[in-house]
């Protein structure tokens, strides 16, 4: 196989093939194998410094359209890799979040596979519903420290996302396991809902919105985040059954049978992720005050989120 089409991920406001006098923190982006290595630099904005961008063609080719993600100071770009011998094409798109700035934090793999249409404006749920894009560059600070929020546990979410594929995983013989849920994922899922919780009243006191570019910014941003994270969940239900979830069985008492306990891995993550499914409405009912005049997209994403919540939910409490 090799790339018969493929066009540059220019994922930076400006370019510079390891120039940098300073070291400069990584963020590695797996291409499928038959890509090009490149290396770039998204310049320092605010207080977050300047961070590199490394293609490294050690990922996997998949077949359709693979959405990674990026803080908003990063630059909107695509590839095309296409499989002759198959007959088959990937499209890896570099999306990045609204707002104007943000922190990077993801590690290798923080990828997501996304359908485009999963989370967004539903050509069923009414012309007009869900606005199509919004105007990062001229937001307000009020709006700005609203998409930040979001934006924070939007990146969170894609940054659990390589963790979460190790759930289940088979280690290597005669190597101890160096993955445990109860540490490498619960308390990550806590942490997502801790940032709500403790982010929210900075919001919730604001003035409305009025229609226009702050409101719609803020629900690309919201819809952004319902993507990501749905892919985290699905991922999460992918895996459900890979764990040991066989019940820990103790005999009655009284003999008359055995009694099933929950599976504590499973339970836990069952926990952590009703949490975030109670912040998530909050953050939903927060932003249906705040713009009413996009109140039915506001609901159409809290349902869709909900519903896949409920189904990372059942996965791991059954």
């Amino acid at each position: 196989m090799k790339t018969t089409a493929a066009i540059a991920l220019g994922l930076t406001a400006a370019t510079r093939f390891c120039a940098a006098q300073t070291p400069l923190s990584t963020l590695i982006v797996p291409i499928p194998p038959q890509g090009t290595p490149f290396t770039s630099t998204v310049s320092a904005c605010d207080t977050v410094p300047a961070f590199a961008v490394v293609g490294v063609p050690n990922g996997t080719f998949f077949p359709g359209t693979t959405t990674i993600f990026l803080p908003p100071q990063a630059s909107a770009a695509s590839s095309t890799f296409v499989d002759t011998v198959n007959n088959l094409t990937e499209v890896v798109i570099a999306s990045p979040l609204p707002g104007t700035c943000a922190d990077v934090s993801l590690p290798p793999d923080a990828t997501a596979t996304v359908d485009p249409s999963a989370a967004g404006p539903s050509s069923t749920s009414g012309a007009g519903t869900c606005p199509l894009e919004g105007c990062s560059a001229t937001v307000d600070e009020a709006a700005q420290r609203v998409i930040g929020l979001i934006n924070e546990v939007a990146i969170a979410s894609q940054n659990l996302q390589a963790a979460a594929k190790q759930i289940g995983a088979k280690k290597a013989r005669g190597l101890e396991p160096r993955f445990n849920p109860l540490t490498d994922i619960v308390p990550a899922l806590k942490d997502i809902a801790a940032t709500l919780t403790f982010g929210l009243p900075s919001i919730s006191s604001l003035p409305p919105f009025p229609a226009g570019c702050d409101s719609d910014t803020i629900v690309v941003a919201l819809i952004d985040f319902v993507r990501i994270h749905q892919a985290l969940l699905n991922i999460l239900i992918g895996r459900a059954g890979l764990l040991s979830f066989s019940p820990i069985l103790a005999e009655h008492t009284d003999g008359d049978g055995v009694e099933k306990f929950p599976n504590p891995v499973g339970a836990a993550i069952a926990g952590a992720l009703r949490v975030i499914e109670t912040g998530v409405d909050a953050l939903a009912f927060a932003l249906i005050g705040l713009i009413p005049t996009r109140q039915p997209c506001l609901k159409q994403q809290q349902g869709s989120i909900d519903g896949t919540l409920q189904d990372a939910i059942n996965a791991y409490q059954s």
